[in-house]
């Protein structure tokens, strides 16, 4: 019964076919002393990542409740759908490319939350992984070190950016209060994640467990269309694109998280390559966000334009 759910765990997928098998059992094989279900959001993919759901969904009928999209939605709005139909009291995430490593993960951080109010939630440490599973040594897992065992606040995030990946998340499902949460979709129509722990950090601090317990799949995949893959088909466009969402966020948030360095850095690293000529960058699109930034933003950006000029003058 849907009373009895404590836990949702949130999963969008898009061609995950090599993977989705993995994923799916690491989830199954979680040991927890209370109900949770799995909520798939499967995008219209075009490999097998259906058929192999509908398989699980057979097999697991009481575990899985599965949206096979009839449109392609973008990673933001499948996952907002998802949150917004979620009956449990906390959240877990996992992306179906990725897996959890720990079948106590559930168990821990839902200890953890239900003995530590004070928190909105927690993460852990984490492995980054190849295409083929093998553990590989990256720059992404090492910034979280500092902060395991500590509190981790919108300031961190402000400072440090992300130091835990998606499928470390777990959290309290504040979704279920009614109030207009779009911006998870209409700040950007892939990228969800900074939206989301932007979110929690305006309502609570985080806690990162040292336990290392999911991974997260690292790689180029010229055939993916995840964000990554995006990203790296094309800078120019996604420098663009993440002007936008910082600018929504900075709107949404209203003062209360205050976006300017970041959002600053994002143009002016656009307009440097624009101004030195770098193929694809636009100068038009440069003044374009320019003007489209608050006082503030256009501040920082006219002083790293003078300091630019200043050294490079001696």
């Amino acid at each position: 019964m849907d009373k009895d759910i404590l836990v949702s765990v949130i999963c969008v997928t898009y061609n995950h076919e090599k993977y989705i098998r993995a994923a799916l059992d690491s989830i199954i094989s979680q040991k927890t002393d209370f109900a949770f279900e799995i909520r798939v959001g499967e995008d219209c993919s075009t490999d097998s990542t259906r058929v192999i759901l509908k398989e699980y969904e057979k097999k697991y009928p009481d575990k899985f409740k599965m949206y096979y999209r009839e449109n392609n939605l973008g990673a933001t709005r499948n996952e907002y759908e998802l949150l917004m139909d979620a009956k449990g009291d906390y959240i877990a995430a996992l992306e179906l490319d990725d897996i959890w490593t720990d079948e106590n993960k559930l168990q821990k951080q839902f200890d953890f939350l239900r003995a530590n109010p004070d928190y909105i939630g927690v993460a852990h440490d984490f492995d980054i992984i190849d295409k083929d599973g093998n553990v590989i040594d990256n720059e992404d897992n090492k910034a979280i070190k500092s902060f395991l065992g500590k509190r981790f606040t919108i300031g961190d995030f402000l400072n440090e950016g992300f130091v835990f990946q998606t499928g470390t998340h777990f959290y309290r499902n504040i979704f279920k209060d009614g109030k207009d949460y779009s911006i998870i979709y209409t700040a950007d129509r892939l990228i969800r994640d900074k939206t989301i722990l932007s979110i929690l950090l305006d309502r609570g601090d985080f806690y990162i467990l040292p336990d290392t317990m999911s991974a997260y799949r690292r790689f180029f995949d010229a055939d993916a269309e995840n964000g990554r893959n995006v990203t790296n088909a094309n800078m120019e466009q996604d420098l663009f694109e993440k002007a936008h969402h910082v600018k929504a966020l900075n709107d949404y948030f209203k003062g209360r998280i205050d976006y300017s360095h970041q959002w600053s850095n994002i143009i002016w690293d656009y307009g440097k390559r624009a101004i030195t000529g770098a193929k694809g960058y636009s100068m038009k699109r440069f003044m374009f966000m320019f003007k489209n930034s608050d006082k503030k933003t256009k501040k920082i950006i006219r002083n790293e334009f003078i300091n630019s000029l200043k050294r490079k003058l001696g």
